[in-house]
């Protein structure tokens, strides 16, 4: 059934300051109306963020269910399979619109339960199915960047936290370093066929400063872009520097540059260390706080 129009809500999630963090919007589709992919991608397109949520509303009847409810996550121009800042804002979002202390999302990655943080956010459980592939060197990005201390030589891992995304995950030496950094060509960062196997899809590459005991800055560049918050990322890191280095609690901040500082915490769950020196990650958490900012209607395409 077509709509004459959908309800939308925007939030800034990753902090509890309005016009701080990373814009999301989120749309609601009710149970009546069905979207198809090229509607989906043409609101994305509209609200031009990072990326925009069609949230399929239960009806009435089933706001005191606990049934997962679904979500799909759109960028400007594809589908992903899942995002951090859109679960966590999303997540928030229903706390409060649903006044429950817990929900279930799904998503094309998987079921996602959540609750209500100590950050007075919300505190999720991500889907998992983590991978480190070989390390990748990018020449190219180290010679745009001559006086950035790059901590690696030549090479960055390459992490997954579900099939379908890549981060590169580029450690420098300084936050004086990391604020040197820009945004390029996506023509500049691509991953080559085969690489990361069934994990392979959307690829970007994350900055990252070790300022203290699990004190963390970082940037995140993709399609010629920055993203001031990246829930995604910061889980791709979390389970890489527990993995290798042994870190379980995280705080990081991302965005500064951009004016949009975000606060993000990450929780690693690890088992044994195996053969190849690395931990195994057994559970990643994501928490963060979300703050409205606008609500109103929009009339879908045809």
């Amino acid at each position: 059934m077509a709509a004459s129009t959908l309800q939308f809500t925007t939030l800034d999630v990753f902090t509890s300051a309005r016009y701080k963090g990373n814009p999301l919007a989120i749309v609601q589709v009710p149970e009546t109306v069905s979207l198809s992919q090229e509607q989906k991608q043409s609101i994305a397109a509209e609200f031009n963020l990072s990326e925009t949520v069609f949230l399929h509303t239960p009806g009435t009847s089933a706001n005191n269910s606990d049934e997962p409810i679904q979500i799909d996550i759109f960028t400007t121009s594809a589908e992903l399979p899942f995002a951090g800042h859109p679960t966590v804002g999303t997540s928030h979002f229903l706390l409060e619109k649903l006044d429950k202390d817990q929900i279930i999302l799904k998503t094309k990655a998987g079921l996602i339960p959540a609750v209500r943080g100590a950050s007075g956010g919300a505190r999720l459980s991500a889907p998992l199915d983590f991978a480190i592939h070989p390390n990748l060197a990018f020449p190219n990005i180290r010679a745009m960047f001559p006086d950035v201390d790059f901590v690696q030589e030549s090479q960055d891992p390459v992490v997954s936290p579900v099939k379908g995304l890549c981060f590169l995950l580029v450690e420098v030496a300084s936050e004086a370093a990391l604020a040197k950094l820009r945004t390029f060509s996506e023509k500049e960062l691509v991953l080559p066929d085969g690489h990361a196997g069934e994990w392979q899809g959307f690829f970007a590459l994350y900055a990252f400063y070790v300022s203290g005991e699990g004190k963390l800055r970082t940037r995140m560049f993709f399609d010629g872009i920055e993203d001031p918050a990246t829930g995604a990322a910061a889980i791709t890191l979390g389970g890489y520097l527990g993995a290798t280095r042994g870190m379980t609690d995280l705080e990081i901040i991302q965005g500064v540059e951009m004016g949009r500082k975000s606060e993000i915490l990450v929780k690693v769950s690890l088992g044994e260390k195996g053969n190849n020196g690395t931990f195994q990650v057994k559970k990643v958490e994501l928490e963060g706080s979300a703050v409205q900012v606008m609500s109103g209607e929009l009339v879908p395409p045809m």
